[in-house]
């Protein structure tokens, strides 16, 4: 089943890093591009080779050997995260008007593709590093979830960040203004405590009580966030990066939460799964 999600994960990439591919090289022909569009594009290229890679690795068995299960597959899944991270800020800076742009203090969508779908292959980027590392580390099965909360909130941080000055330019809205610090808070403090949660998953420490103070803790700041930052007067009433940020932070947080509290429904760590094995 393990391998399975991980073949699953890699087909997703490989399809979205194609269909992103094809719509940077409609939006940004050669004579518009600058320094910034070309690293997404070779970003977009990089991901949909290393995902053809892995796909044809689980499909061909001797090179399943040589690439999959191993550092070789972590690694290159690790690097595509990471490129990625650099070329989602680029794609979704409103200032660089690639996906968005800011209008009346809202974030706006300016191509739908390239909005979407770089979202897609970033969060299939993410999901990929989580499963690889999930199963060839052992890590504890909310590893995924953790690393989503981690990228809910750099997204929501940086957005935030970059909207500030023009939300907060001369006599805006303050209230705008106030509740884009607030997602600058909420963003900065998701970023530390899934930090520490996933730290803490790598070396196997992560305790009941940690947990769920942390969940807790998101879940309550990610549903304020919710409330202020998604209301009429606030700076995410628009779909945008704020917008599906804020809402996927409060998402995982509470589903977090919930696999906090009530543990009984499925295994929730390696201490479980061994104490069934024992039993058994």
């Amino acid at each position: 089943m393990a391998a399975i999600d991980r073949l699953y994960s890699w087909i997703a990439l490989m399809f979205l890093s194609a269909i992103i591919l094809i719509a940077l090289i409609d939006q940004l022909p050669p004579s518009a591009r600058n320094g910034k569009g070309d690293f997404v594009i070779a970003t977009s290229a990089i991901s949909l080779s290393v995902a053809a890679l892995f796909v044809a690795g689980n499909l061909v068995d001797s090179l399943r050997r040589k690439i999959v299960g191993n550092i070789v597959e972590n690694g290159l899944a690790a690097l595509t995260m990471g490129l990625w991270v650099v070329a989602i800020a680029f794609v979704q800076n409103p200032q660089n008007g690639i996906a968005t742009f800011i209008s009346n203090n809202n974030e706006m969508i300016l191509y739908a593709n390239l909005y979407f779908f770089s979202w897609g292959t970033f969060l299939a980027a993410v999901f990929t590093v989580g499963v690889t590392f999930r199963d060839n580390f052992q890590f504890g099965p909310k590893f995924n979830q953790w690393m989503m909360l981690f990228t809910a909130s750099v997204v929501l941080m940086a957005t935030s960040v970059n909207i500030r000055s023009t939300v907060c330019a001369g006599e805006g809205d303050s209230t705008a203004c106030s509740r884009t610090k607030y997602a600058i808070g909420v963003g900065a403090i998701g970023v530390l405590f899934s930090f520490i949660a996933v730290f803490a998953s790598i070396m196997d420490r992560i305790s009941g009580l940690l947990e769920l103070a942390l969940t807790s803790l998101s879940s309550v700041l990610y549903a304020f966030g919710v409330i202020f930052l998604t209301s009429a007067s606030g700076p995410a009433s628009t779909m945008g990066n704020m917008y599906f940020s804020v809402w996927s932070g409060c998402f995982v947080s509470l589903m977090l939460l919930v696999g906090t509290l009530f543990p009984s429904g499925s295994v929730n760590d390696k201490d479980d799964i061994h104490n069934m094995e024992t039993q058994i």
